[in-house]
């Protein structure tokens, strides 16, 4: 069977603990969140911040369901900049 290259090679999954929650599939650690204090703060580790020495912030959140979009929302966007490339 021909693979797709528009199509993740696994699903990516949740992770949870109570102030951690990593999102990854089979291959890739694609993002995650930590709680401090009473915000979510998400990153997204398929890129790194602007100084290139760590993961790219995606902002802070009041509710975990808010983070792991803003994790999810981003991961998809740099699959979507990446499907094709050959």
């Amino acid at each position: 069977m021909k693979s797709n290259p528009a199509t993740p090679p696994a699903v990516a999954a949740w992770r949870d603990s109570i102030a951690i929650c990593a999102l990854a599939d089979g291959e890739r650690h694609l993002g995650h969140i930590l709680k401090i204090g009473e915000r979510w703060y998400a990153f997204d580790a398929t890129h790194f911040n602007e100084e290139s020495n760590g993961f790219r912030s995606l902002g802070s959140f009041a509710s975990v369901a808010s983070a792991k979009e803003a994790v999810e929302f981003s991961s998809r966007q740099g699959f979507i900049q990446y499907a094709g490339a050959a």
